[in-house]
């Protein structure tokens, strides 16, 4: 990550940090989000969710 994505990534979470501490939260970003950047996403399988409403059940369910 580059300071100007930094920069870009403060402005669009409208937060500021101050001018001196851009280069370590760079740094802790940058560490942080590597394991997600080198993660092949197509390699998992994707799961079906755990829990399904339905909305019909429900409603025979509870008398209404």
């Amino acid at each position: 990550m580059t300071l100007e994505e930094l920069r870009d990534r403060m402005r669009a979470a409208r937060i500021e940090i101050p001018e001196h501490r851009l280069e370590l939260v760079r740094r802790l970003l940058t560490d942080a989000l590597q394991p997600l950047q080198t993660l092949d996403s197509r390699a998992i399988r994707t799961l079906e969710p755990a829990v399904i409403f339905d909305a019909e059940r429900a409603r025979d369910d509870h008398g209404r």
